[in-house]
């Protein structure tokens, strides 16, 4: 039985399909049932398109989470622990090249999130007094306020 139908593909005249049903997804897993037409024995293309973007959103929004927490995790990390940035800034720089090479974020994206974290890392060692960068390093002006602050907060003691 064919009918008219209007959908975002644009208006025309389709076989008439019994919506698709979406069952509970567990993490990482989606589930769909596929729509049945009631003429035709296989599933529409965009049914079937909107199936497979809904399982890669689900897919990706798990990845893209587990970049933002590893980040977090340098940022809270960095501060309370100077120790040990590095540990928790290499997990960060896994993950996001890992997601940059599955094509769940742009190459640039993933280059420009590796350089907040190393910037923030050199920032936190260079406050901790652990690192001093090269007069001719981006860096440098960075030290240059931090120890001027540290002189200024030892000559206010004194």
């Amino acid at each position: 039985m064919l009918a008219r139908t209007r959908s975002v593909f644009g208006t025309g005249i389709a076989p008439r399909v019994v919506p698709a049903v979406v069952v509970a997804p567990a993490r990482r897993s989606l589930q769909v049932v596929a729509a049945e037409a009631q003429n035709k024995k296989r599933t529409p293309q965009p049914v079937k398109r909107a199936q497979l973007a809904e399982e890669r959103r689900m897919n990706n929004k798990g990845r893209k989470s587990a970049i933002a927490t590893r980040i977090k995790k340098v940022l809270k990390l960095s501060e309370a622990l100077v120790k040990a940035p590095e540990g928790a800034a290499e997990q960060a720089y896994k993950e996001i090249d890992t997601a940059a090479v599955k094509g769940i974020i742009h190459a640039n994206t993933a280059a420009r999130r590796k350089a907040r974290v190393a910037r923030h890392k050199q920032q936190v060692l260079i406050s901790a007094g652990l690192y001093t960068p090269a007069p001719e390093h981006p860096g440098f002006a960075f030290y240059q306020r931090v120890q001027a602050a540290k002189a200024k907060a030892a000559g206010a003691a004194n």
